[in-house]
């Protein structure tokens, strides 16, 4: 089990083997179980609930995002960006 957790631990970007197993190692321990709990739940809650704004693809809870939605947003204007964290 411990090596099933480092090995999703270790399909996060910027994750190495090395961080995968001191992440895996702390959430398993004393200290860190309510902290896995806590990740555990925001993760699955996220997932259940995020999703893409049908106009721009970016990540929200909405059919549309607030940027989307926003009745100032001048629509004959176009900004590109790489990812949704470029918004943010």
């Amino acid at each position: 089990m411990t090596k099933q957790l480092i090995d999703a631990l270790r399909g996060l970007p910027s994750v190495g083997p090395k961080s995968a197993q001191r992440m895996a190692f702390h959430l398993l321990g004393e200290s860190g179980r309510k902290k896995g709990i806590t990740l555990y739940q925001a993760v699955a809650e996220a997932i259940e609930k995020v999703g893409h704004c049908r106009l721009c693809r970016t990540f929200t809870e909405q059919d549309t995002c607030h940027l989307c939605n926003n009745e100032k947003r001048n629509a004959e204007l176009l900004c590109v960006v790489e990812s949704p964290a470029d918004i943010a």
